[in-house]
């Protein structure tokens, strides 16, 4: 069924079945009457509207892209959910895509979107092969913003990674840990860079030394934190305490860290980042670092709401970094003594 169908069927012109169906069909100069009249031929027809053609015709689509790196991080619903709630209350669908931080799946993700004429795209994630992105979308004058630190002209939403895990460095050092091990996610991430310049300028500033044995390699997930803690009895620096760069590699680390009959905090004190609610819950009560992730979803979409007001005259917004905080719960105590 089509809308030619529709108008046949209430005795009105298209023009009118348009008006009524219309996302501002409330404003429209329609009789009672007539608008009754077409819903019930809608309705009878089972007419559906083709909102791409719509979408053509008014130059908007009502929907917004939301790129993520990794949906089953626990670290990015609340984030999710902060865009959704956001979007709903104006009126916008969210396309939600997920990439597993893979180039080639980001790019046919962003492709796809800025043809299928989204209004906007927010996206996550810290990854330094952002900068390959802009050409595929330079093209197009979709509006973006991303979340997390990037090398792009785009609007940002972020936290301060490196005075994050400065704070819970200096925390640890107030405990009087000197040998502090970091287990990192990927290094070309941005966040990850930052988050170990932060680890690496709490050392110096104690005067503590920071020998690259210290730093290890992680992916973000459990297992790779439980392999780099599972190995620490055989680190030629052995650390009294470690910090991951985020929930998931501490949890593993802990469990680990049981597994080689070491106990957490007696034996090494355990730091994570982003206060996703199972750390909470695992025991010993795990101190991390809290981010604001659902108010960062809110924020990105404000902001690309802000973006699409600019078109009517208004500001581009700025830049926005919000506050973290180190919670201290069981998982961290003062070093050691032999």
């Amino acid at each position: 069924m089509n809308i030619r169908d529709v108008a046949a069927a209430a005795g009105v012109s298209v023009a009118t079945v348009s008006r009524v169906i219309s996302p501002k069909s409330a404003d429209q100069p329609i009789r009672p009457q007539t608008r009754q009249r077409v819903l019930d031929a809608i309705d009878k027809l089972g007419y559906r509207p083709n909102d791409l053609a719509r979408a053509l015709l008014h130059q908007r689509t009502s929907a917004v892209g939301l790129v993520v790196p990794d949906i089953s991080n626990p670290y990015y619903p609340a984030l999710v959910r902060g865009v959704e709630d956001t979007a709903s209350t104006r009126g916008y669908r969210v396309v939600l895509c997920n990439t597993d931080r893979n180039v080639q799946k980001t790019t046919a993700y962003l492709d796809t979107l800025v043809k299928t004429r989204v209004d906007g795209i927010i996206i996550a994630g810290g990854s330094t092969t952002m900068p390959m992105l802009r050409d595929v979308l330079q093209p197009y004058r979709t509006k973006v913003v991303v979340v997390g630190r990037h090398r792009l002209e785009f609007p940002s939403v972020r936290v301060d990674n490196v005075a994050a895990v400065r704070d819970a460095v200096e925390y640890l050092i107030g405990l009087g840990h000197r040998r502090i091990g970091f287990i990192a996610g990927p290094l070309s991430s941005n966040t990850v860079q930052d988050r170990l310049e932060g680890y690496r300028q709490a050392l110096r500033a104690a005067g503590v030394e920071s020998p690259d044995e210290l730093v290890r390699e992680g992916d973000f997930q459990e297992q790779s934190g439980y392999d780099i803690a599972r190995s620490l009895p055989d680190w030629p620096v052995r650390p009294t305490a470690l910090v991951a760069a985020n929930d998931r590699m501490a949890v593993g680390a802990m469990a680990a860290l049981a597994d080689a009959g070491l106990r957490v905090p007696d034996d090494v004190s355990l730091v994570g980042f982003d206060d996703v609610s199972l750390a909470s819950y695992i025991r010993p009560a795990l101190t991390t670092v809290s981010v604001p992730t659902y108010e960062m979803g809110q924020a990105a979409m404000e902001m690309l709401l802000e973006e699409f007001d600019e078109d009517a005259g208004g500001s581009l917004p700025d830049s926005r970094v919000l506050p973290t905080r180190l919670v201290v719960r069981d998982s961290c105590a003062e070093v050691p003594r032999p």
